[in-house]
Parts: C-alpha cells; structure tokens; sequence
C-alpha cells in the first residue's frame, strides 16, 4: 500500500521532489506520452509513495472541459439497461471520459429532470432512453442548445440513435411461430405510453401476422413493463379463443409470464408458447431455455458513445442500427394443427 502523507502533496510539491519543472509533473499526468520512460516512471513513483492524486475537478474547470458524459436509463432493474451502460462506459473510460448514470423509471417528467441535473454537473454530451422519441420535447432541446446527444433503443428519422431495428426483429419472431405451425398469437407488454420500442414491436408483429395470413395479433397490456399479472392473464386466456403462443415485449416480462401460467397450471411449451425480446444471457439458464429476439445491448451501449463522443470532437451525429436474431429456445412448441412440425435448432440471424 502507497504511503499516504498527512497533509496532501500539491503538484509544485511533487515537482520539487523529482527535481524536475511543474509543467513537466502536469504533463506526465495530462500528456504522458510526451514524457521519456524513465522522467515518466521517477515523477509517477514519487506521486504513489506519497499517494498524489491530480486535481481532475480543477483541471476542468481551468480547461473548461469536464470529460464526462450522462446517462438516462429508465431502470437498471432490466438487464438489458444495465449491459448499454456497460457497454457506454467502457467505450468512455477508454477515450479517457467518466459516465455519470441516472434513471427515470419511465416517467417522462423525470427524464426532463434528470437531463436538467446532468446538463448542471457540466457533462459535455448524453446518451439517453426517453419513453416516446416522437412526443418527447427533450431530443430537441438538446439539439437547439447545442448539447451532444444519442438515443439508445428509440428510433428517429430526426435524431441520431443506437438500436435494432424493433420492427423487423418482431416480424422475424412472428415468421418464426408461423414456421412452427402457431396462427393465433397475442403480443404482451406493459403500458404502451412509456415505450415506443413496445409499440413499434406490437407494430411489426401485426403487420408480419397480415402478411403471412395468419389472424390479427392481440394486444395485451399488463400493468409493468416486466411483471405478468396471474389474475389478469387468466381472464384473458378465458375470453375468446385462447392463443396458441404469447410474444412477450421483453425477457423479464417473458420469465413473469411463464412463472403466472405455471400458477394457472398450464405448461409451456405443452400447453402454450412463450417468447419474449432481448435476448439475456438469463434466458439460456431456464428450464427450458427461453426463445427470444436477441438484441446486442453492450454494442449499443458502445456504438452511443463512440456516436457521442465522436460529436464532441466535431463529427457529425449518425444513427446506427444493430444485427438482432432469433435465438430459438425451447419455450416454444409446434402450433396446435401442427404438432409433427419439427423445431428449429439453430439462431437464424437477420441484418437490418
């Protein structure tokens, strides 16, 4: 462990230890690579006898450049967010940038607070996830004060963004469960308000279901986003004539649903189908192991930051739409007329 003196070491006296000039110490923190190996190793081993830490804090505000960017998420309870940050961050941390994280829970009121609270901690551009890209206000005040921005899941035609392609990948899995003999399917998801990427899912597995022939793709609100409610699934499998598979808008919800229907006594995929959208690494743990639409989360996480931080250097914005694919798992069966019809076995991959 580092000595640590009482009282900390300022940089001039650093400078005066190793013998050399303050601009040499501020270079071999700032601009190590002007320095010769061995400058660089005397200066940095008296910094860690002593245990010197520069001022980043000050270094900012001298430079006017804080080197941090934000992050609004809706939630880290969701996987899928926690894999973009990660993904966000380590582009940052190797251009040398710090992330500063924050969620909004879904609540659009909240993502302008929390936009509003980064823009003061001085973060020099953002990434965020907001619950209608087409309604919500902020992507354009972004753009009017000349602020740095992607979006991550929301798709534009006018804003720069890192996603999959919701359309197409919900139409994908809708051909998938055609292909397995299912005609009659129903399309869960959580409030539909709070989520343009539920809607444009809902939308691409309609018109996938008109295309193929198949009957009209029920939509099923649940109350959360990632949370079945047994009560309200039961009564609507007992209206009508009940689907042969559920599309579930995402994995957690996906998991929620199988475990409600488990309550009901009903078994997937013997009784019923099941898949869900996201493609998280807990879904090959279950029993049996979930179908879904894979999306690659730490790559958009990453293809935000090297968006953003390329426009804080003066690049233009871009918007960039990732491979997703069809991981077939065993959570979906052959359809009921169907029941000879073999199972597919392999990921079939799609690019946008």
């Amino acid at each position: 462990m580092p000595h640590r003196s009482p009282t900390r070491l300022s940089i001039v006296q650093i400078a005066e230890e190793a013998g050399v000039s303050i601009a040499t110490v501020s270079r071999a923190f700032n601009q190590p690579a002007l320095l010769k190996a061995d400058t660089l190793a005397h200066i940095s081993d008296i910094a860690q006898r002593h245990g010197f830490r520069p001022n980043r804090v000050g270094r900012s505000l001298r430079s006017g450049s804080t080197r941090t960017i934000g992050l609004v998420l809706p939630t880290l309870s969701n996987p899928v967010f926690a894999e973009c940050f990660e993904g966000a961050e380590q582009c940052a941390r190797e251009s040398g940038y710090s992330v500063m994280l924050t969620v909004a829970g879904y609540d659009p009121d909240r993502e302008a607070e929390a936009v509003q609270a980064l823009i003061d901690h001085q973060v020099e551009g953002l990434i965020l996830t907001v619950a209608d890209a087409a309604r919500s206000a902020l992507p354009d005040t972004l753009h009017k004060a000349r602020m740095p921005y992607v979006l991550v899941y929301n798709e534009s035609s006018r804003h720069p963004y890192a996603s999959v392609d919701n359309r197409r990948a919900a139409a994908d899995m809708v051909r998938h469960l055609a292909e397995c003999g299912h005609r009659r399917i129903a399309f869960l998801t959580g409030p539909l308000t709070a989520s343009d990427r539920a809607r444009r899912r809902l939308h691409g597995a309609r018109a996938q279901a008109r295309k193929l022939g198949m009957e009209e793709v029920a939509h099923w609100a649940m109350p959360a986003h990632t949370g079945a409610d047994a009560a309200q699934l039961q009564a609507l499998l007992r209206d009508g004539p009940a689907p042969t598979a559920l599309f579930c808008s995402n994995d957690l919800l996906a998991a929620s649903v199988i475990a409600a229907l488990l309550t009901l006594g009903l078994r997937v995929p013997q009784d019923i189908s099941v898949c869900g959208f996201d493609g998280m690494d807990f879904g090959a743990l279950m029993t049996p192991p979930l179908t879904t639409v894979r999306q690659p989360s730490r790559e958009i996480g990453r293809a935000a930051s090297a968006n953003l931080l390329g426009q804080i250097q003066g690049v233009t914005p871009r918007s960039d739409r990732l491979l997703h694919g069809v991981i077939t798992g065993g959570t979906v069966a052959a359809g009921a007329n169907t029941q000879d019809s073999p199972r597919p076995s392999r990921t079939r991959k799609t690019s946008p």
